[in-house]
């Protein structure tokens, strides 16, 4: 990837520009939160620390859960194994239809148990849902947590959106795909970038609305947060648009 050009170093010909300040996104970011009540046993990042999507972040204790399953899996088994006698005497015409409903009852409840208990296990540990970088870490290992408390929040700093506010007169001069620079003022460089999408409405009070960007290509020195100013080309010989 070529190196930004610095501040000023390419001018438009016949071309004047528009000037407005932008913030960089990060288009995922997520707070992650216990999905159950347990002692925290691992704790895999801190803070800053990146990852790869399905990476273990969390693990909490559940030794109750898998001793729940064992049990949960016996009854299953045993429930099983009386639906198949019943089965057998069924056909020798040795039990009642009602014996028999009811043991196939008690195997689909025994399976219907086990598969509650699998979803609390699944809750047992988190994974990354993407690969990004740890914005802010809440809880500790060996904590107590309650279902819905925070615990870690992520971002993917890879996959940033630009943000900026256009006054709504000069919304006819801009169009999905339209192309722009970004001068970031944290790094001191220009940045090719992309308009995406506008928002639904636009502000009555300050007469604006939203415009969503990409920034073109990937720069490993852009962050979420970052801000700076979206230079819009507008073409000298345009003519002029009334206000919306």
């Amino acid at each position: 990837m070529a190196t930004p050009p610095l501040f000023g170093a390419e001018e438009r010909s016949k071309e004047s520009a528009s000037s407005w300040r932008v913030e960089l996104f990060a288009k995922r970011r997520s707070q992650l939160s216990s999905e159950m009540a347990a002692r925290i046993t691992r704790l895999t990042v801190r803070e800053g620390r990146r990852f790869d999507k399905g990476a273990l972040l969390v693990a909490f204790d559940c030794a109750l859960e898998q001793a729940q399953l064992q049990r949960a899996r016996a009854v299953l088994e045993a429930a099983e194994a009386k639906a198949q006698v019943h089965d057998r005497l069924s056909r020798l015409q040795a039990t009642s239809k009602l014996e028999e409903k009811v043991a196939q009852a008690e195997v689909a409840q025994a399976r219907a148990e086990m598969a509650i208990i699998q979803v609390k296990i699944d809750h047992c540990q988190i994974h990354a849902p993407f690969a990004g970088r740890v914005v802010n870490v809440t809880a500790q290992e060996h904590q107590y947590v309650k279902a819905g408390d925070p615990l870690l929040e992520i971002l993917d700093e890879t996959n940033l959106e630009v943000v900026f506010l256009l006054p709504s007169r000069q919304l006819p001069q801009l169009a999905m795909g339209d192309r722009f620079d970004i001068a970031i003022d944290e790094t001191h460089r220009t940045y090719p970038a992309q308009v995406l999408a506008f928002g639904a409405m636009i502000d009555s009070v300050s007469q604006s609305i939203k415009v969503f960007g990409a920034i073109d290509g990937h720069f490993a020195e852009l962050l979420p947060g970052m801000s700076g100013t979206a230079r819009l080309p507008t073409r000298e010989n345009s003519p002029p648009h009334s206000p919306p």
